[in-house]
């Protein structure tokens, strides 16, 4: 294994970053995903039609990248979508934008993908 090969490769490259969410008096840590995660997000969010559903994309974000900062652990889970989405939009944009920031989502990265896909 070569040496550059093995320092990428051993690399602590995810990125965190503590968020205060007024809306529920909490802070929550808010990281980014991996290129996996990332890919199996945008992969997932394309309807038939090729084109992003974004009410797939925006919860998906928020439930893998929101975690509790004492404890590390995924705060949220795929069955609290729904209770998810009822909530503060500003709080979830919050969660949400910083989450897309970390993660390497740029303008039109969304976009794109559905059109790659």
């Amino acid at each position: 294994m070569s040496l550059l090969r093995e320092k990428i490769l051993t690399a602590d490259d995810t990125t965190s970053e503590t968020v205060e969410i007024s809306e529920w008096g909490v802070s929550v840590l808010v990281k980014s995903m991996s290129g996996a995660a990332r890919t199996l997000l945008l992969q997932s969010a394309v309807d038939d039609g090729g084109k992003m559903d974004l009410g797939k994309v925006y919860p998906d974000i928020i439930i893998g990248c929101t975690f509790d900062p004492e404890t590390d652990t995924n705060i949220f889970q795929v069955a609290d979508r729904d209770d998810l989405m009822r909530k503060s939009g500003a709080a979830l944009d919050k969660v949400a934008s910083v989450a897309m920031r970390l993660s390497g989502f740029t303008d039109g990265v969304v976009d794109k993908a559905g059109k790659d896909f």
